[in-house]
């Protein structure tokens, strides 16, 4: 395999893992820079248990509105 097909297979990883968490961290409340720990070797089981466990910051700004209202 000649070094521009590595390249390609790289640029091609970064976009299709990268990208993904980027905008599930940006919607989710958490700085979106948390996405390039996708490019670390076991970064995207990070990310996944960042996302599963931790509380949306999102989510508890939305609660303490509707908590205000009431």
């Amino acid at each position: 395999m000649s070094q521009f097909g590595v390249l390609q297979w790289l640029v091609a990883a970064t976009i299709f893992f990268v990208v993904p968490f980027w905008r599930i961290h940006k919607r989710a409340g958490f700085k979106p820079e948390l996405a390039l720990f996708a490019l670390v070797p076991g970064g995207v089981l990070i990310l996944l248990l960042v996302i599963a466990f931790v509380d949306w910051p999102v989510l508890t700004e939305k609660k303490a509105l509707t908590e205000k209202k009431e």
